[in-house]
């Protein structure tokens, strides 16, 4: 036996240090997968589930996203509509939208158990089976003008139909107040022509965020807004019950045969005709005094759709060369163009 073959095995600090840290590069690379691992499919677990998808609906002004509730935004295109259906300047939507934000934050303040026995008694009284009616949405306060002492018998207009009439009888004189409504006035000045319950000087905080959704809501601006709305508890398909609503929203710019439903439940689906649109209908925006721009009535449908998709179990909105699907929140270009009509789908395939 050679001499160096009794000789005892040492290791080196150097070759120690070298080891100890092979070792906690292993155990570091280890703990990183399971780490990876374990996170990633708690981020699939927490998709597939949507616990934190944020349901909202958004406008991009320039670089500012502007943000409602898929509720307010329902109300919303409930009040941009009301606008279109009567021809009025678009800044009647947006006066509409800014005084419900200041008022109500865009929320329905109507109570239906209170319209259920409202009915009730209404038919009782006619000797009639009690009808099912929905109230119409209460998106404005109550009261009158702080500055004017506006008793009980005056009291302000608290529906869209009301508030309409009230900005409509404003414009042409015959409102509540000596100042006339017209497209031209400042917040705070159409605050005061309409005796807006609140101080006239907290409107104009709302314009930015109304403007920006009144736009497209009232089709004056395609592709403006969309909805980021969840899978999970979706409504049932109801295309007949969106259907009715279309009808009742927008009873003057869409004729009588413009609305056709095929099937029912998931299979179910409609189709919104614009073809017959009188090209002078809808919102309009005065340019100059030769030619003014106006709401298309195809987008105004459309986005419309879109904000009621949370409401009826919509699933996807085609309209001209682009469709919505709710699966992925946005508007996405499809190869086939459908200009004249919105088809409303309400199937996840």
């Amino acid at each position: 036996m050679s001499p160096r073959a009794d000789r005892p095995i040492t290791v080196t600090r150097k070759v120690h240090r070298r080891r100890r840290r092979a070792r906690a590069v292993m155990a570091i690379t280890v703990v990183a997968a399971v780490v990876a691992a374990t996170g990633y499919g708690a981020w699939q677990f927490i998709e597939e589930n949507e616990y934190l998808l944020d349901e909202r609906c958004q406008v991009t002004v320039g670089e500012t996203e502007h943000r409602l509730t898929p509720a307010q935004t329902y109300s919303a295109a409930h009040l941009a509509a009301g606008a279109a259906d009567r021809n009025m300047p678009v800044q009647a939507a947006i006066d509409a939208l800014a005084m419900s934000l200041q008022e109500t934050e865009l929320e329905n303040r109507a109570d239906p158990a209170e319209a259920a026995d409202e009915n009730a008694e209404g038919a009782e009284d006619n000797g009639e089976e009690e009808a099912a009616e929905v109230p119409a949405p209460i998106l404005f306060a109550a009261g009158g003008a702080q500055w004017d002492a506006v008793d009980a018998s005056n009291p302000t207009p608290r529906t869209a139909d009301e508030f309409y009439q009230e900005l409509s009888n404003s414009s042409r004189g015959d409102g509540t107040s000596e100042t006339e409504w017209s497209a031209e006035l400042d917040l705070d000045e159409a605050a005061e022509a309409l005796s807006r319950p609140h101080n006239s000087s907290f409107y104009p905080q709302h314009e930015e965020l109304a403007r920006a959704f009144a736009r497209p809501l009232t089709g004056m601006q395609p592709l403006g807004m969309t909805c980021q709305l969840s899978q999970i508890d979706v409504p049932g398909p109801d295309a007949e019950g969106l259907s009715e609503e279309l009808r009742s929203t927008l009873p003057n710019l869409l004729g009588e045969e413009s609305i056709a439903v095929e099937g029912s439940g998931e299979n179910g689906s409609l189709s919104v005709s614009v073809a017959e649109v009188d090209p002078e209908a809808g919102v309009h925006d005065p340019v100059n005094e030769d030619s003014a721009e106006r709401g298309d009535p195809l987008w105004l449908v459309a986005q419309w759709a879109v904000a009621a998709a949370e409401t009826y179990g919509v699933q996807s909105v085609h309209a001209g060369t682009h469709e919505w699907q709710r699966d992925t929140g946005r508007w996405e270009r499809v190869d086939e163009a459908s200009d004249d009509a919105v088809e409303i789908g309400f199937s996840r395939d």
